[in-house]
């Protein structure tokens, strides 16, 4: 070629190999040497923390939980309930002598309560049987024609209505009362 001499693959891969090793070898001796001046510096405390501290660095803090149920957002917030049963109220939605608070009890979820009320207005639904068969918890006062939820399980808002108005469209009574109700929270929470 040009004269110059090109080293043997073996020697170009002892010598990056080598180099790898020197160089792992200074990162762990610098580390243990940070290593030992930190706990020179900690060596009045009594007894170190072990490398993870649960207390500190608690992953399940990264997790934002909300309310667990219906009544537990309206109580967190008391601004929301009045706002929102305000709106209700005016909207016919919600009769005068209700309270938010008591009509959305055993619902898991407050966007639930609403849309079902909807729907029992809209429909002309009784309130009590479709709560029943949408949380699966009896209420107290419960009509005797109203049809409960097979084995006592919840079941989703579309199912509750055909089940007691077979003759709507369920799916999409279910899907606007939802949409609608969640566009009540959010104007509600402003």
């Amino acid at each position: 070629m040009n004269g110059v001499a090109l080293p043997a693959l073996g020697e170009v891969s002892m010598r990056s190999s080598s180099f790898v090793l020197s160089s792992a070898a200074l990162c762990f001796f610098l580390g243990t040497l940070a290593g030992s001046a930190q706990d020179a510096k900690d060596a009045p405390a009594a007894q170190s923390l072990p490398w993870y501290n649960p207390k500190k660095y608690n992953p399940l803090k990264l997790f934002k939980r909300g309310p667990q149920s219906a009544n537990d957002q309206l109580a967190s917030d008391g601004d929301l309930e009045t706002k929102l049963t305000h709106q209700l109220q005016m909207q016919g939605i919600l009769p005068q002598d209700k309270i938010l608070q008591d009509a959305c009890s055993s619902f898991k979820e407050l966007a639930d309560c609403v849309a079902s009320l909807r729907v029992s207005s809209t429909l002309k639904i009784d309130f009590s049987c479709l709560k029943w068969d949408v949380t699966g918890v009896k209420p107290k006062p419960v009509a005797d024609s109203c049809v409960g939820p097979a084995g006592g399980k919840a079941m989703g808002l579309y199912r509750a209505i055909d089940l007691l108005k077979s003759d709507s469209d369920a799916r999409t009574e279910a899907r606007e009362a939802l949409r609608r109700a969640r566009q009540d929270i959010k104007d509600a929470s402003e």
